[in-house]
């Protein structure tokens, strides 16, 4: 048999012999003619096979010659075809090529063009172009390869106004979930305590920035709404720089404290240690307690607190952070009844860092560190962190957490499985109560719309009149007006559910080394008791339950 190709169609020239002819034959044939690579049209390879025995039989009976030839199309030569697709959102776009069937490959070249008549104009990947058009040419005929071609570019808002702390010591506090926190601290000691002269520099204000406008893959761009710029809110002892409106510089000697849009420059209160002999230390700038705050003392400061030994004393308490190089140490009160206390309780609105905590009521806004142990204590707190969080090798053992976004430690719960609850609801609750607030309003409106309701259906069996058709319209707008107030309510608690939700994910328990039964966590209304021994593991939402799972170091 013999082929030959006219523009791109394959033609069969085969002569006529009692030899049987079969599909199998024909593509060897193809093969080594060079057009193994073309495409075999079904419907013509079975009228050849058919025309072929339909011949043979008249070649039996002598109707046509020896050596009679039969020529049929059989295949076609297709060049590869390219199609393209742009994401509903339009930030990407696909080409799929189907390989060539004999006929010519894509060249990138050709795919860029094709992509820029289909509509896609920005953000083209070179690499990945190239990689998609050489794939193709080397797959077998009639393989579908499909490779993203263009990204767009996605809008990235300006950043507000922020504030930069110039002084070693001083800290802005940024709020991330426990599972992405990166930072860390040497928690054994506070080193050199924060403190300023006259007229330096303490906070620097970054100005906004302008954001960066997004452009989809069909050129297409949106608009980065700027950063917004914001004010100064200082305290006392701090003043903008008469030369740098962005700077803020001390206005007395003192220490330094951060506030959410400046600082404050607090006077220094310092004392050796707090006992009988000193009395209770009230206090409206920083304090440093060089020593131990001992048995039935108070320390209240407005700003920052700084204690070098220990506490047993009644109560800590700082309008700043809280940082104490040893113990603290309490003891129960009222055990056994429904009034039962801690002796010493430690609050701070911004963060506590301590050695150890035994027996001891923590109250913060921001985070709760002990370098080695916490020990049978009620804490609230944004988050726990028990040991230097480079080794995380801190123990808790026994007591009650409110918590914001979680606990890392070293080891979680006690090998007699002392009881040790983590409620990680201290964000979440509020959301919680506002939802049920809001179902409680709903369901007092559907009560209302039932007796406007039935209102209507009583006018409906009265005489028709134009009062009772003015009041029953009445009754009907008010039933509208009350339907639309319930369906607002129910759009408010699944936005309220989707922050839930999402609170909820960010939520997480670290543990490095053990944690043992007797450990119960909270978090929404999911509730987690942990009945055995456990590796290093942590516990987190997965697929809106609560689990514990392997860590991974």
């Amino acid at each position: 048999m013999q082929f030959s190709r006219n523009q791109d169609t394959i033609i069969i020239d085969v002569m006529v012999t009692l030899l049987p002819l079969t599909p199998a034959l024909v593509r060897e044939g193809m093969a080594e003619a060079g057009f193994g690579r073309c495409f075999v049209v079904n419907d013509q390879l079975t009228n050849l096979l058919a025309d072929y025995q339909a011949l043979q039989s008249e070649l039996k009976l002598k109707k046509i010659p020896d050596g009679y030839r039969a020529q049929r199309k059989i295949a076609v030569r297709k060049n590869a075809e390219v199609k393209f697709d742009i994401a509903p959102d339009a930030m990407t776009a696909t080409a799929t090529i189907v390989a060539a069937w004999g006929g010519a490959p894509v060249s990138a070249n050709d795919l860029v063009k094709g992509a820029q008549e289909y509509g896609i104009s920005f953000g083209f990947q070179k690499e990945q172009i190239v990689h998609l058009v050489a794939t193709a040419s080397r797959a077998e005929p009639g393989v579908v390869t499909t490779q993203v071609i263009a990204v767009g570019r996605v809008m990235q808002p300006g950043l507000n106004a922020r504030f930069e702390a110039l002084v070693a010591g001083m800290s802005v506090r940024v709020n991330k979930p426990v599972m992405i926190s990166n930072s860390r601290a040497d928690l054994r000691d506070f080193g050199v305590i924060p403190a300023v002269q006259l007229g330096q520099g303490i906070v620097r204000r970054l100005p906004p920035t302008k954001g960066v406008d997004g452009i989809n893959v069909r050129s297409e761009v949106t608009l980065a709404p700027p950063g917004t710029p914001i004010e100064w809110n200082n305290g006392e002892g701090v003043e903008v720089s008469p030369t740098d409106a962005d700077l803020l510089i001390a206005a007395r000697d003192g220490m330094p404290r951060i506030l959410d849009a400046g600082a404050t420059v607090d006077e220094v209160y310092a004392v050796k240690k707090v006992d009988l002999a000193t009395g209770h230390i009230q206090f409206r700038g920083s304090v440093i307690v060089n020593g131990d705050v001992t048995q039935g003392m108070k320390v209240i400061a407005g700003g920052n607190v700084f204690i070098k030994g220990a506490v047993e004393g009644d109560l800590v308490e700082s309008g700043g952070d809280i940082s104490i190089g040893g113990s603290i140490i309490g003891h129960q009160v009222n055990v056994g009844t429904d009034e039962e206390q801690y002796s010493t309780v430690v609050k701070a609105k911004g963060d506590i860092r301590c050695t150890l905590a035994q027996y001891v009521k923590i109250e913060c806004e921001g985070d709760f560190h002990a370098v080695k142990q916490i020990n049978h204590c009620d804490v609230s707190a944004r988050m726990v962190v028990a040991g230097p969080e480079d080794k995380l090798t801190g123990k808790v053992v026994g007591g009650h957490f409110y918590l914001d976004l979680g606990i890392k430690c070293g080891v979680l719960g006690s090998p007699s499985e002392s009881s040790l609850q983590l409620n990680i609801n201290r964000r979440i609750d509020p959301v919680a109560e506002k939802q049920q607030a809001l179902r409680q309003n709903v369901a007092a409106v559907k009560v209302e719309m039932e007796q406007i309701k039935s209102s209507i259906e009583q006018m409906k069996k009265l005489e028709k009149s134009d009062a009772t058709t003015e009041h029953m319209n009445a009754f009907v707008e008010e039933f509208e007006a009350q339907k639309t107030v319930a369906l607002a309510m129910i759009e408010d608690i699944k936005r309220l559910e989707a922050q839930r939700v999402a609170l909820m994910i960010e939520t997480a328990v670290i543990v490095k080394q053990q944690m043992f039964g007797g450990v119960e966590v909270h978090v929404g209304s999911e509730k987690l008791p942990v009945k055995r021994e456990y590796g290093p593991s942590q516990v987190k939402i997965i697929e809106a339950a609560l689990k514990i799972d392997p860590l991974i170091h």
